[in-house]
């Protein structure tokens, strides 16, 4: 079984459904979200799960909304919170290596709680740091 299989078994075994986006990544929904599982052509046992786009940015807010990025990648460590490529989005990921299809069931279990968790936390985090700014 390649490392794709594994983690759509891996995926299943969890109860949910996955389906393919237009490059091939698995897609699950989860809270609402679509959660993409990026795994590489390589050969080491590397998963990315990504929060694609979860916030907008106004032109206004760029160095407030990296501020919250930077404080949650610290404060939540398994999760990176960042400004994509466009400059127009917040996007999230968990990246993690596995060993055995034990230890990526308990990586994606983190993975989807995490990330089903971090737009409550950007929110609330960046209402927190407006008031401090404003205060």
């Amino acid at each position: 079984m390649d490392r794709k299989e594994l983690v759509l078994s891996v995926i299943a075994d969890l109860g949910y459904k996955t389906r393919e986006d237009s490059l091939g990544n698995i897609v699950v929904r989860y809270q609402m979200k679509d959660i993409c599982f990026l795994i590489g052509d390589g050969d080491e046992p590397h998963v990315i799960v990504m929060l694609p786009c979860f916030w907008s940015m106004d032109e206004d807010d760029d160095t407030l909304l990296l501020a919250v990025c930077d404080k949650l990648t610290r404060e939540t460590r398994f999760c990176k919170v960042y400004i994509d490529q466009t400059y127009e989005n917040i996007s999230a990921s968990c990246e993690f290596f596995f060993t055995d299809a034990d230890s990526l069931k308990m990586n994606i279990e983190k993975a989807l709680t995490v990330l089903g968790l971090i737009r409550t936390l950007f929110k609330t985090t960046l209402e927190d740091l407006n008031s401090k700014l404003s205060a």
